[in-house]
């Protein structure tokens, strides 16, 4: 696998810079979460992300290359690092807020914003290309289905049964 199709560029330091910085505020956050409920944040936001990627990215659809273009390199791998602390830190701020339901569609339109603009830069930064008349736009149609279920998923598994207390000990 190439690191690069096109050689190292802006948008490869961008991603790396990207990846550091949310893993540093993912370490720095408190950790609310058990370990168990931590994975599978990680492993939703990953699934989600390269679920999408796959389906939108690639044949029949087509409608966007990630970094370079349309051959898998490491640099495309690295992206996918960006996930992980992106998911831990929405779920993060949901559960500080105690956001009720009465707000959910709130969170979720702000974060939805939130993630709109990250896009864009990434977008700015040769991280994505779109193509086949694809406009970041439609991306707000992707978080506006997936943060809720993302939500609903987090509520299904925040009450660990495997962690409760032995009653006799």
């Amino acid at each position: 696998m190439m690191l690069t199709e096109k050689g190292f560029g802006l948008n490869d330091f961008f991603v790396i810079g990207a990846v550091l910085v949310s893993w540093t505020i993912y370490f720095l956050l408190p950790k609310i979460f058990s370990e168990q409920v931590t994975v599978l944040i990680f492993l939703y936001s990953v699934t989600a992300a390269g679920i999408l990627d796959n389906s939108f990215g690639a044949a029949p659809f087509d409608f966007y290359d990630i970094m370079d273009g349309p051959a898998y390199t490491v640099m495309d791998v690295v992206v996918y690092f960006l996930y992980p602390p992106f998911g831990y830190i929405f779920l993060f701020i949901y559960q500080k807020l105690h956001i009720s339901n009465r707000f959910l569609v709130l969170f979720i339109l702000v974060f939805s914003v939130i993630s709109f603009g990250f896009e864009w830069v990434n977008f700015k930064m040769g991280v994505f290309h779109y193509k086949s008349g694809y406009s970041i736009i439609y991306s707000v149609c992707v978080y506006l289905i997936v943060q809720p279920i993302f939500v609903l998923f987090f509520n299904l598994i925040k009450e660990n049964p495997l962690q409760t207390k032995n009653p006799e000990g």
